[in-house]
């Protein structure tokens, strides 16, 4: 689970995804649909483009005690609400650890 504002809301992270991308639903039930701009098409992984409804720029994102704050892109899909893609590992600092299925902060485990 991670943090957008006060908000608690469930994600993923995708080591594919090039940015970090928030569900339109999940902006409206979080009351911050004002901060969107620019409706364009967004490159969100290696190979797939997509539109979006926009991005929030400056968006402060939560994971443990890692806080960061992120640039979003905004589309409309039903399979998550929240989407950490390789602009937030890299910025924050946090690794994918794969043996032990978590992510740690610069390879060391347990930092929640």
């Amino acid at each position: 689970m991670e943090h957008v504002g006060n908000h608690l809301i469930e994600g993923l992270v995708d080591t594919c995804a090039s940015m970090l991308v928030m569900v339109k639903g999940v902006v409206q039930k979080l009351g911050i649909m004002h901060l969107v701009i620019g409706s364009k098409s967004y490159k969100i992984t290696f190979s797939i483009i997509t539109q979006a409804f926009g991005k929030i720029n400056e968006i402060v994102v939560k994971v443990g005690k890692i806080q960061c704050a992120m640039t979003s892109m905004i589309i409309d899909v039903n399979n998550y609400d929240l989407l950490l893609g390789l602009d937030f590992l890299i910025k924050s600092g946090v690794v994918v650890d794969l043996e032990f299925k978590e992510l740690s902060k610069s390879g060391a485990r347990s930092w929640e």
